[in-house]
Formats: structure tokens, sequence, C-alpha cells
């Protein structure tokens, strides 16, 4: 993320992205984040990684339920994740291959963390990108154990506060009450970082990704903060603090109207929109189903195959698929394992790669692991006599793949048949998140049921910018029109088919672009828990001209504009 710093007077404007809806502005309290400790050489160091990974695991487990205990479920499944992670193989493995190249003992913690971390930094998925900071929290911990300290230090706040940091952990995150933290910004991490989850289900605003954030943590006495446009200012002047004020009553009067829409259907113009859920989880099918989503748009089911040493057996995919399916009276999108190139699972091999965003993965991979795929595929048939089941199928680019993608189907299903097995039939679409499945979106309709837009992904590669790197955040923004001319050529040649096109990637859960893809002719939205009712509150408003609106914004030169134009027309 670009700084953007303007003094005027005393106050400091920078910016970051919006991780939790919600303004705030109070005192501030600074936190640093302190790993630099000397370690010692034991006699023998590897037994005493494992000692320390085994205190910090159980910290971690403690801290868990004490989260737990408060009610507080996305925090202890952050911690309880960790934990595991402090006795993962691979970084303890990395140690024990750095220990015996001759590293010392605090050195090898940093380069087999940096190298977890860096591999999941690069991975394709936002999700799985974004663990990557939990490494480097768990790494922290092992170093302070090693060097004969406590895993942490404790957050003691005595009064309603901003936290500012470098970096906040999701440790911290999980502990902090609601009632003494106004908001919090920090300079690392991204929306869907463990740290960001936390705050929005502690209903904390949150700004995250704040370059040159670290260079006011000492001087700064007071911030204002807006967890929904990114903007934090440091030392705000009186005016500054009165505006952030007046924020504040008009997103405390949207959110009480947007409880209405808990359950009820929205349309635009005699056209329902759907606004399902994006999950990665069961705990997320939990969240969905109690905010009443219309269903699940996306049901990432990486989390079925990674971190485990052999692959998900039918049965527990059926299992968790059919759990789905039970929850939900609308349509359950349940995308095929988009794991390979920089998501590799332990029970296969693969070669490296140089570009894994470029790589075998998705779709692409279904060829080598026939196996795998057709068992996901005999699952999903089978889960599907439970509800409305769809399948996704990730990473097309091709007429080619998606007609081998249709064909593994019809084998499942016709072993299914001679087995006597109960099953049914799913409808099954592209995921358009290459540029050339848009491009070819006529030719891709003939094979598929629907089209479900990865805005993600879409927007990197059609701007070129890989979209962890924070200095080019000025070209992650999928209202870019470039990016906008496809979703629209999408949408149109799903309009010519008869097929239903939905977005479930992160901009379905921003209000402005919302708005837009609605008026592109896209028919249901997909995004976090939290943002389903505030979503169908912001279709149910929108106006009869938003076609035209959107037509108009793909005419401007840059996202900044298309931004600008989208909230002086709808108040935004």
């Amino acid at each position: 993320m670009s700084e953007t710093a303007v003094e005027t007077n005393i106050e400091i404007r920078l910016r970051g992205a919006g991780a939790s809806r919600g303004i705030g502005a109070g005192p501030v309290v600074p936190i640093r984040t302190e790993v630099d400790v000397e370690i010692p050489e034991p006699p023998d160091p590897k037994a005493a990684v494992r000692d320390a990974a085994a205190t910090v695991a159980a910290s971690l487990r403690s801290l868990a339920d004490e989260a737990a205990a408060q009610d507080r479920a996305e925090g202890a499944e952050v911690l309880r994740a960790q934990a595991l992670m402090a006795e993962d193989d691979m970084l303890i493995d990395g140690i024990d291959e750095a220990l015996d190249d001759g590293a010392p003992l605090g050195d090898a913690v940093i380069a087999s963390s940096s190298t977890l971390s860096n591999m999941l930094a690069g991975m394709d998925d936002e999700y799985l990108a974004a663990r990557a900071p939990d490494v480097l929290e768990v790494a922290g911990r092992l170093r302070r154990v090693l060097a004969g300290l406590p895993p942490d230090e404790e957050l003691v706040l005595d009064r309603p506060s901003v936290l500012l940091a470098e970096t906040l952990t999701a440790a911290h995150t999980a502990r902090l009450d609601p009632r003494l933290v106004i908001g919090f910004a920090t300079a690392d991490g991204g929306p869907t970082s463990h740290v960001a989850i936390i705050a929005r289900a502690l209903g904390v605003p949150a700004v995250v990704g704040v370059t040159g954030l670290g260079a006011h943590l000492a001087s700064v006495s007071t911030a204002a903060l807006d967890g929904i446009t990114g903007e934090l200012i440091l030392d705000p002047s009186p005016e500054t603090s009165a505006e952030f004020g007046e924020r504040a009553e008009t997103d405390a009067a949207r959110r009480l109207a947007e409880q209405e829409y808990q359950g009820r259907r929205v349309a635009f113009d005699g056209t329902p929109i759907a606004v399902t859920a994006n999950v990665a989880s069961t705990d997320d099918i939990d969240r969905a189903a109690g905010v009443a989503a219309d269903g699940v748009g996306l049901f990432r089911t990486e989390f079925l195959f990674l971190d485990r040493p052999t692959a998900p057996s039918e049965d527990e995919q059926y299992e968790a698929y059919a759990a789905a399916a039970r929850s939900f009276t609308g349509q359950v999108v349940i995308r095929t394992a988009d794991i390979g190139g920089d998501k590799p699972a332990e029970f296969f091999e693969m070669e490296p790669e140089e570009n894994p965003f470029l790589g075998i993965r998705g779709v692409r991979l279904y060829e080598s692991q026939h196996e795998m795929f057709l068992g996901q595929a005999r699952a999903l048939l089978r889960a599907s006599v439970h509800g409305d089941v769809a399948v996704m199928i990730p990473m097309i680019a091709t007429v080619a793949e998606m007609r081998a993608a249709r064909a593994v189907f019809d084998r499942a299903a016709a072993e299914l048949v001679a087995e006597g097995v109960p099953h049914d039939a799913v409808s099954i679409g592209a995921m358009v998140e290459v540029p050339a499945a848009a491009l070819a979106a006529d030719a891709l309709a003939a094979h598929c049921d629907f089209f479900s837009i990865g805005t993600n992904d879409l927007t990197q590669y059609t701007m070129a910018a890989d979209r962890m790197n924070g200095e080019l955040a000025d070209l992650h923004d999928p209202l870019h029109p470039a990016v906008l001319r496809l979703c629209q050529l999408t949408a149109e040649a799903a309009a010519r088919h008869g097929l239903g096109v939905s977005v479930c990637g992160l901009a379905a859960a921003d209000p402005a672009a919302a708005a837009l893809f609605v008026g592109l002719g896209v028919t249901k939205l997909s995004v976090a828990a939290p943002s389903v009712n505030q979503i169908k509150a912001v279709v149910d408003g929108l106006p009869s001209d938003i076609r035209e609106l959107a037509a108009s914004a793909m005419a401007l030169d840059g996202a900044a504009e298309v931004r600008a134009h989208v909230a002086d027309a709808l108040g935004l």
C-alpha cells in the first residue's frame, strides 16, 4: 500500500485497506511486537526446538480455550490453528535442516519460518496467503521461549483506545476486549488476515496495510480511522474529529437498518439478486446460516485437502458437502479443489514452479491427479441428494478444460449408478478468473450451467500485478474499467445463453463494486457472512439507472475515478 501522507497543521493522513467496518476516534496505545531476542546455544538445539514448540502450542491452546469461554469462536479457531503450526513438520524439519547446515539456533528458526511464510504468501488463494503472518507469529513465540521468555507479552488496556502497530498478532487480537478497543490500524496485513477476520467478528473497526505507520508510533497521541474507506488520521484536528463523529453516527444508523434484511430476499428491477456466503470451513457454514444467507456462493474445499499426509476419503468429503447442502434452502456452490502449484498438497509430489500463479493448479492439475478429482466428483454427486448443490471448476481458461471436467462428472455418475449409490445431478459452472475465460465466455457458455467471477484473480491477471505486492496496491482495485469490462463480457454472454452469473471475489462485499456488478447484469453476489445483510441493503436501495451508471463508469480512466463517480452518484 503506497503512503499518501499529507500534513495539515498537526494531523497526518494515511491510507490503508479497510479490514473491518466501523469508524472510531480516540487516544492511541502504540504496540510494538518484540522478537529481537538473544537465544543461547543449548547442548541439543533440536530437542530444545521441540520442547519450545510444545510450550508454544500448549500456550496457544490455553489462549484458545480462554477465547472460546468468552464466546469468541473466531479467535479460538485462529489460536488453535497457530498451535498446530507450532508443531508442524514443515516448520520443525526446516529448522533441523538449517541447524544441520551450521546455522545458529535463532537464525535457523528465522530461516525456516521465513521460507514457509514466503511459500504461503505466494499462494493464489487469498485465505491461504493471509496465513503467512501466522507462521511468523508462531516463530516469534518460539524465539521468545528459546530465549527463556514467556511466549508473548500480554496487552493490557485500562481505557477505550485506538491501537496502532506495525504488526498486531492474532493472539493479541483474539484477547481484545471490544469494550476497550475503539479500533486498530496496522502497517502489515490484509483484509483476509486472521487479525482482520477476528476484528470483524468482534465488531472492531480496523485498517490494515498502512505503509509508513511505523514512523509515527512513538509520536502520535490520538487517531481516527474508517474501517470502510481505509483512512487513518493521526492527531486529527477538531474539524476532522467532528467529521468522523458524524460518519460514525451515519454508519450506526445504516447498521440498524441493515438488520431488517436478515432472511429477506432482494431484487433489482424485478430480477432476484441472491446474496450468498463464501465459506472455507464448517464454522463458516454455521456463520452463513446464522445470518440467513441466501445460500453459499463459494465453498472452498481446500481445507479438506491441505496440511494432511493423505487425501481426504470420498466419505469424509461427502459428509462435509452434505452438511453444507442441508444447512441452506438456497443453492450451495462448491468449488472443486483449487490446489497445486503454489498450494501443494502433502500427499502427492509436484515439480517446483518458477511462477506458480501461472502454473499447474485448479483444473490444470486434474489430469495428473485423476483419481483425486474423480473421488471429489463422486462425493459431490452423492451430497447433492441433500440439497441444491452446484459445482464450480477453478482456473478454467479453455473450452477443452471445461469439457474434460464435465466428462469426469459423467464417469462418476455412471459409476454411482452401477454401484446403486444414491446421488443426484449437479449444475456445473466455470470460475471466471482468467481473462481468457471472460473473452471466450460465449464459447464456454455452451458447456456451462453458470458462471462465477472470481474478482481477486481476474484483477491480478488482467492488471499483471501480484496482489500480494503492496507496492502495486493501486493496480489491485477490481473497479478498474478493464476489469469491469471483462465482467461485463461475462455477464452479457451469460444472459445470451440463459445462464446465471455471480461474483464471489472480495469485491462483491464492496458496496460500490456490488452496485456496479448488478448494473452489469450479475444475478448473485457471494460475500463473507458478516457482509450479507449490508449487501442486501445496498442492492435493495439501487436506483433504476444503475445500468447507465455502470456503463458510464467503464468509460473512465481508472479505478479511483470509478470509485469517486459511484460514491457521488449513490452516496456511498
